[in-house]
């Protein structure tokens, strides 16, 4: 009994001499929602890098439009293009935040009783049902399009679609429309290296379905003419297939019939 009354006394003692003060029970539970935070944002911010790295692959001509599939395959083959659209910088970001996640729910209340691999693979397949619904609202497009547009090292980090449509001398030229003077078959459009093009239609085929309006993105096969312009064989828009919306048609009801009256 004495030498628990000494060692109570030596303990007030070391806290008196260190100046300790007894930390508050809003500190901890601050802490904890701090990392279910750093885990959430985490998970969110791997499932746009999935949505947007999803948009990259899928994107390819490779992919979605066989048509064209002769011009990119006539210098390499099909294995090679599709290691080279691998966009390997989405992948490695959704590795990175997915880790972050791991670190954030290991540190929660609860997370030291889950597995590793169960807690890596949940946060996976969230980011994968995120991504997917994320790109059913074209988040993935639309963070890769300003990205390659507005941020010049991005260009050298991923191999898109839209570099295989800037190849002016393959014949080969995408990018979005500034202007468009249909009674005089001209087209002016940006490319996505920020040069201005001046592309003759005269006698081009237009895809079904291309609508050439000022903002749309389109890809023109032809020739070069001249310095920056071009003459256009073939013209279609951007948009992905695999991702269309049905066009709703509006249901024909039939006119009613009216007895012929001057017959009689």
């Amino acid at each position: 009994m004495i030498m628990l009354k000494d060692r109570s006394k030596s303990i007030l003692e070391e806290i008196e001499k260190r100046k300790a003060v007894p930390i508050p029970r809003w500190y901890f539970v601050l802490q904890r929602f701090g990392f279910w935070v750093l885990a959430a944002i985490s998970v969110l911010t791997g499932s746009i890098a999935m949505s947007t790295a999803i948009y990259v692959f899928i994107d390819n001509d490779f992919i979605e439009d066989h048509d064209y599939i002769h011009l990119f395959l006539a210098e390499r083959p099909l294995i090679a293009e599709i290691i080279s659209s691998i966009p390997y910088i989405w992948l490695a970001t959704l590795a990175l935040f997915t880790l972050v996640a791991y670190f954030g729910f290991r540190h929660t209340k609860t997370g030291y009783r889950y597995a590793t691999t169960k807690v890596i693979a949940g946060a996976l397949l969230t980011s994968l049902l995120l991504s997917v619904g994320f790109n059913t609202i074209d988040v993935g497009k639309y963070i890769h399009r300003y990205l390659i547009e507005n941020v010049h090292v991005y260009n050298k980090l991923v191999y898109a679609n839209e570099h295989r449509w800037t190849q002016t001398e393959k014949g080969l030229l995408g990018g979005k429309v500034i202007q468009y003077q249909k009674d005089k078959h001209f087209l002016v459009l940006r490319d996505f290296n920020k040069n201005i093009w001046n592309v003759d239609m005269t006698n081009t085929e237009v895809r079904s379905g291309t609508r050439i309006v000022p903002g749309k993105y389109l890809k023109i096969t032809g020739i070069v003419t001249g310095k920056q312009t071009f003459h256009a064989l073939t013209v279609q828009g951007w948009s992905k297939r695999y991702h269309k919306r049905r066009v709703s048609v509006p249901k024909i009801v039939p006119m009613p019939t009216v007895p012929d009256t001057l017959a009689h």
